[in-house]
């Protein structure tokens, strides 16, 4: 009112139009802010500070391009302005542009060297380049300077977690929020931190006090959801990742997040997940629709040697399925080019980074410059192992930086890009060729599986536990997120008929007694009372496997069936039942039983999969027999044949390689079987 009124007696008043634009800021009243700095610049045009707030104000309607070149203007009249340098750094790191932004901040604070919010700033950017012990020392020189600045607290909390120090991340971001207790950001952080700690139902406060202050904060409206689903309150986490992208369409994370969580749940069917996921693979690509249609500058030799890049996160779960394909690929027809998007480097990468014929950490590139790299190496044939899943970098795939873009290991039924050209899986998988109307990609069939192991574990089988305890003990080591209430009732089913028979269930968090008593509630709904149930927490390797002597028949999850996890209870001696689903999702065991000989255990329907399962209980020398013969099956199986898998893999390959040279567009194909002579 005070700035409108001194307008009305001055209209030409240059600096009062500048500052009524940064009330109007600071009020989100943005579009009128702009129009105020607008009549401050037409009066004044060389006013280098209502140049410089102009860009916040465009910086904040995400008018990102007009922003820099605000900031450009205000530089160009007064080349010290160290807040324009400070401010141009924040467009260019949203961006991408990261280099450019660590040389604004240091411009900032070449010229003022106490500017905390600079020196902040700079650890943000910093951090996104995988320059960790940078960004700590950044922001302890931001709070060295201003030692009540929540941001960076809040910011150091976030660096300390990424560096794995939890409990100094928590104190970081609890003295932000104490400094400034309606800072949404540093309880959101403070919610991120708690999760990693396991402490769900704190993060969970966390982000609901977040989104008390801030009701269209689409990254706790996320996180939120990350935490439910770690609660098995599925129905809420998408609910919670909807809000997020009603908020924010174009938010990649939580289009990701949805696509994790919806295949577990039995109320979304593969068209539903297909749906969405094509929603999210034009999110994804839209920028970059002009790069689909561009031929790549590579050698099209049909029988050169192969470049093949592997783009691979932080996952170390995925060591057991790439490691054997990076020893077994042979080196006379393909190069391995791994880009590694891993902050914090352990024995698994390096012992990874061994096997590639070149190794790039990529956690710090933007994603235009990951493409730009990659382009520039000359990648034949790209390689996505992580799907949807976290650490993903599928953006960057989107940008089609190799001619050939592939699917392999963690796809779940499809990414939903048009840029992935094609998905690995078997026969099992593609169910008579269906899996091709649930994937933007074309299918390829490898005759021998999807993937292959490595199992090295020497950890002794026991007897089945029901031979001593004289009662059936059926069991899941899923996550606990996959147990769909349609796989509740399937147990449920099986166990009617068993008043003895108990239910042993182990997985995240389910050591902590809320997140234990949600799911027992859930069982005793299902007609599963507590009394029959026991539950353990997550173990950690050989205690892992070891907990597979408890447990005589292992149920599994229905519709995402279990991975990893049935082939530990495999390896133990433990037979798993499964049911055969309608996506590849519900397949994974149905295709490790038949590699290994045995598909008597895959049910065809939930009337079968209960009529197996009872079976299995009333018959002891079958068990044992189990007890016996499973892990030798697994041994001699394909599971575990690296060279047959990577030949297979590599002529797939080929093939598509082929296609390209002669300017054909991809096509769904079954590979060749190189087991014979």
């Amino acid at each position: 009112a005070s700035y409108r009124k001194a307008l009305t007696i001055q209209p030409d008043f240059a600096e009062a139009h500048s500052n009524l634009g940064s009330t109007l800021n600071e009020l989100g009243r943005l579009d009128e802010a702009v129009a105020s700095y607008h009549k401050a610049l037409a009066i004044k045009p060389d006013y280098p500070v209502a140049h410089s707030n102009l860009g916040n104000a465009l910086h904040c309607l995400e008018r990102l391009d007009e922003a820099v070149a605000s900031y450009h203007k205000a530089l160009a009249i007064k080349p010290d302005l160290a807040e324009a340098h400070s401010n141009l750094g924040n467009v260019l790191l949203d961006l991408g542009r990261l280099d450019e932004a660590v040389a604004s901040y240091r411009k900032a604070l070449t010229i003022q060297p106490d500017y905390a919010e600079a020196h902040s700033n700079l650890g943000n950017v910093l951090l996104d380049l995988g320059r960790l012990d940078e960004a700590v020392a950044s922001y302890r020189k931001a709070l060295t300077i201003q030692p009540d600045f929540a941001e960076a607290h809040s910011n150091l909390g976030n660096v300390l977690q990424s560096l794995g120090r939890l409990e100094d991340a928590v104190a970081s971001c609890q003295k932000a929020i104490a400094i400034q207790p309606d800072y949404a950001e540093g309880h959101c952080n403070l919610g991120s931190t708690l999760k990693e700690l396991g402490r769900l139902d704190e993060a969970l406060a966390s982000y609901h006090k977040a989104l008390a202050i801030k009701p269209d904060y689409p990254m706790a409206h996320s996180n939120l959801g990350n935490v439910l689903q770690d609660l098995g309150r599925l129905d809420e986490a998408v609910a919670s990742y909807r809000k997020a992208l009603a908020i924010k369409p174009d938010f990649v994370e939580a289009h990701s997040n949805l696509l994790v969580t919806m295949p577990f749940m039995s109320c979304f069917d593969g068209a539903a997940v297909f749906a969405a996921a094509c929603r999210a693979g034009t999110v994804f690509e839209s920028p970059f629709a002009d790069r689909l249609t561009i031929r790549h500058a590579n050698t099209p030799d049909q029988e050169r040697r192969l470049r093949v890049g592997y783009l691979l996160s932080s996952n170390t779960t995925l060591a057991k399925n790439i490691e054997p394909v990076f020893k077994a690929h042979r080196r006379d027809r393909v190069s391995v080019h791994v880009y590694a998007h891993v902050a914090n480097p352990d024995d698994v990468t390096w012992r990874l980074k061994e096997l590639a014929d070149s190794w790039v950490f990529v956690h710090g590139l933007s994603d235009d410059q990951l493409a730009a790299r990659i382009a520039g190496d000359g990648i034949d044939i790209l390689v996505d192992p992580v799907g949807h899943w976290a650490g993903n970098r599928l953006v960057v795939f989107a940008r089609k930086p190799a001619p050939i873009q592939v699917s392999y290991l963690s796809q779940g039924l499809t990414t939903g890009l048009s840029a992935m050209d094609y998905t690995i899986s078997d026969r099992w998988l593609n169910f008579n060729g269906a899996m091709q109307s649930f994937a933007t990609e074309q299918v390829v069939e490898l005759p021998s599986g999807f993937e292959v192991k490595v199992l090295d574990w020497d950890l002794p089988v026991g007897e089945a536990p029901s031979t001593a305890n004289g009662f059936i003990t059926f069991s899941s080591f899923n996550n606990p997120a996959k147990i769909s209430d349609a796989s509740l009732r399937l147990w449920a089913a099986v166990l009617a008929p068993l008043p003895t028979a108990r239910l042993l269930i182990k997985g995240k968090w389910l050591d902590q007694p809320k997140k234990r008593a949600l799911l027992s509630k859930r069982l005793t709904d299902h007609g599963i009372p507590a009394e029959r149930t026991d539950f353990r927490g997550f173990v950690p390797g050989p205690d892992h496997l070891a907990v597979h002597n408890l447990a005589d028949i292992a149920l599994d999850t229905i519709p995402f069936a279990g991975g990893q996890t049935t082939i530990d209870a495999l390896w133990m001696g433990v037979p798993v039942v499964t049911l055969i689903g309608d996506t590849a999702c519900g397949r994974y065991g149905y295709s490790h039983l038949n590699r290994i000989g045995h598909p008597e255990l895959a049910a065809r329907s939930e009337a079968e999969f209960v009529e197996i399962a009872l079976a299995l209980t009333g018959d002891p020398d079958r068990l044992r027999n189990y007890r016996q013969t499973l892990r030798p099956a697994l041994r001699a199986s394909s599971l575990v044949d690296a060279s047959l898998h990577v030949a297979e893999l590599e002529e797939a390959y080929r093939v598509m390689w082929r296609r390209w040279c002669d300017g054909l567009e991809p096509q769904a194909f079954t590979g060749f079987d190189k087991s014979g002579p």
